[in-house]
């Protein structure tokens, strides 16, 4: 059974989130003052053709540090017992409430939302 500490899987949760993070305030750097030379380093990983699934690039590692984020802090949140009963064995979840985990879990989620409609949107720019 895995089962995560939660101010472990908050700690990594935030330290996992901290590249979408960073290149977040790279997009909002450049469009709000026009800064290009970070804005250029970390994007054109996100509008590389053809999207190799199994290249190794920024845009990969960001998204997986968010897939990553979310998945510990879900496992943190959620627990999973396997319980005997009368027509055999079943799974029962229950959860544990922790705000930490809940609140990383959820913004690594929207994070991942928001790139995932900004390379949608890149895509169909270029």
């Amino acid at each position: 059974m895995i089962r995560l500490r939660p101010l472990t899987s908050g700690i990594l949760g935030i330290t996992l989130m901290l590249p979408a993070t960073w290149f977040l305030l790279t997009i909002l750097a450049r469009l709000c003052f026009g800064t290009k030379a970070l804005y250029y380093y970390i994007a054109p990983s996100f509008l590389q053709s053809p999207f190799d699934l199994f290249a190794f690039h920024k845009a990969q590692f960001i998204i997986i540090c968010l897939l990553i984020a979310a998945g510990s802090n879900a496992l943190a949140i959620l627990q999973f017992h396997l319980v005997q009963s009368p027509h055999g064995p079943q799974v029962q979840v229950s959860r544990r409430r922790n705000w930490l985990n809940t609140a990383i879990a959820l913004q690594s989620l929207l994070l991942l939302i928001m790139l995932t409609a900004y390379t949608f949107i890149q895509h169909l720019r270029y």
